[in-house]
């Protein structure tokens, strides 16, 4: 059995009628999080679009790019039942331009056209006709467990600024996800730095496993986690199935294998840094503004009891500002790309803790409040 429903498509009229209408808040909200998925560029006509289904008092919505396809519902007015195909994009944008307070207005006339109506505000959109909207089967799951929203997107969201934008590192472009005897750990890295999250392993995983999940279907998965507060994960030997609440997810995975990243999650260093995130990120900030080139680089000159930050530009510009920081140590210097810096501290609200060894080996930053997360930096010259 195929992944992906056969396509075959063409742009006619089409005798079927659809009538509902539905809040426009209610839509907006479910368009918002299901457009991202499509891409905006399509050779196939019926790739560019979400298709609608009205039956029952509710709308049933499906969108896909072949290798993530997600699913919606909401409730709606429906008059006549039917099944449209349009332009995902164009439909958000015109909904997100509608007047508030009032309700959508949806009805497929003579012509195969589905009139839009708000207001004094009225579109029409041609439907797009196939014998199959293409979606991924859910295939023959392993594992299943529930994992809180909470966790799951804590899990997410302080990872996946680590994940790899470089392709050709295919393996590196999305979130290990995987398990041991106690824990279920999420996991990114692009070869500069590293995150590694950790949470205690949910009920009914008893087996092991590991799978990388994709960046795209991170990004359009974390849209969706606030709508509910438990989720649902199903596994397959190639796919990975999210149901939360109004919203399926289901999606391929990388096909490779993570790198062993506790090879390089360095000893216990001698050299400790307590400081206060939030007052750091805003000192990296403010000090790396001066320098203009694609990687801001910044020094850290460390003594007892103050941090010392300093930057420089090709044009001459320079910035220095120091922090007073719980240090007892040597003093040492050390660089590093602000950017990197400036990512994990956003995870971390309270206090951190940085661990060093000397200014040309790998930093760890832990957060105080969560021993479960570790952020790992290697250093740069400047």
């Amino acid at each position: 059995m195929s992944e992906v429903a056969d396509i075959d498509v063409e742009i006619k009229a089409q005798s079927e009628q659809i009538r509902f209408s539905v809040s426009r808040a209610s839509l907006l909200n479910t368009l918002s999080r299901v457009s991202g998925v499509v891409e905006r560029r399509n050779t196939i006509d019926v790739l560019a679009c979400i298709n609608i289904k009205a039956q029952h008092g509710s709308i049933k919505l499906k969108a896909t790019d072949l290798d993530i396809s997600i699913f919606a519902s909401l409730s709606a007015n429906v008059s006549t039942e039917g099944e449209v195909k349009i332009s995902a994009h164009t439909l958000h944008d015109i909904v997100k331009k509608l007047p508030p307070d009032l309700d959508v207005n949806f009805e497929m006339n003579d012509q195969g056209k589905l009139l839009i109506s708000c207001g004094n505000a009225n579109f029409s959109l041609p439907n797009v006709v196939s014998n199959n909207f293409p979606v991924l089967e859910e295939g023959d799951h392993k594992h299943d467990f529930t994992l809180l929203n909470t966790d799951l997107i804590d899990l997410l969201t302080k990872t996946k600024f680590a994940v790899s934008l470089d392709d050709t590192r295919y393996n590196l472009n999305g979130i290990y996800l995987h398990t041991d005897e106690q824990f279920l750990y999420c996991v990114a890295t692009d070869g500069h730095r590293l995150s590694c999250i950790k949470r205690p392993k949910p009920e009914g995983v008893n087996d092991e496993f590991g799978v990388i999940i994709p960046r795209k279907t991170v990004t359009e998965l974390l849209k969706v986690l606030d709508g509910c507060n438990e989720i649902n994960i199903k596994l397959s030997d190639r796919k990975i199935k999210f149901t939360c609440g109004d919203y399926i997810l289901i999606s391929k995975l990388i096909d490779g294998t993570f790198p062993d990243y506790k090879i390089v999650i360095p000893a216990p260093q001698d050299k400790q840094m307590v400081v206060e995130s939030g007052k750091l990120a805003s000192v990296i900030d403010r000090v790396s503004v001066v320098v203009s080139d694609k990687i801001k680089s910044i020094r850290f000159s460390l003594q007892e009891k103050l941090l010392t930050l300093h930057s420089n530009s090709q044009e001459c510009s320079d910035a220095t500002e120091s922090i007073e920081v719980d240090y007892d140590g040597a003093p040492m210097e050390i660089g590093f790309n602000s950017r990197y810096l400036l990512d994990a501290l956003s995870c971390i609200k309270n206090k951190c803790k940085f661990s060093l060894l000397d200014g040309s080996s790998a930093i760890v930053i832990t957060d105080e409040d969560d021993p479960n997360a570790l952020y790992i930096i290697m250093p740069m010259r400047t």
